[in-house]
């Protein structure tokens, strides 16, 4: 599912020289099939402040937090069986992987200037 939404997502990449935009679709490709091992547990200490932790990292620190914010986010929301967290995690994250490729393309130019 997240490679589907991995895929569309980058029918609208920015044109640009091919092979910028072949790496680009490596790693985001790359990035998607990761997304799809990891695990995510979300827990409250005792003072009520959520904790989160992910299985593995996806290998950018960004997208680890960007998937905890939005797990957080659906078990706040009160999505309390594993499918409704799950089912809310999958709606999120075509903005995670658009904010994802914003970042990447912008590291990419601030590595080249």
């Amino acid at each position: 599912m997240m490679l589907v939404a991995a895929l569309m997502l980058l029918q609208g990449l920015p044109d640009g020289p091919p092979d910028e935009d072949l790496t680009e679709v490596q790693e985001i490709t790359v990035i998607a099939q990761k997304l799809r091992q990891i695990q995510v547990g979300v827990s409250r200490d005792a003072q009520g402040k959520y904790q989160c932790g992910v299985s593995e990292t996806t290998g950018l620190v960004k997208l680890d937090a960007e998937l905890c914010r939005a797990t957080t986010k659906c078990v706040r929301k009160g999505r309390d069986s594993q499918d409704d967290v799950r089912a809310c995690v999958e709606k999120a994250k075509p903005g995670m992987m658009t904010r994802i490729h914003d970042y990447l393309h912008a590291e990419r130019a601030g590595a080249g200037a």
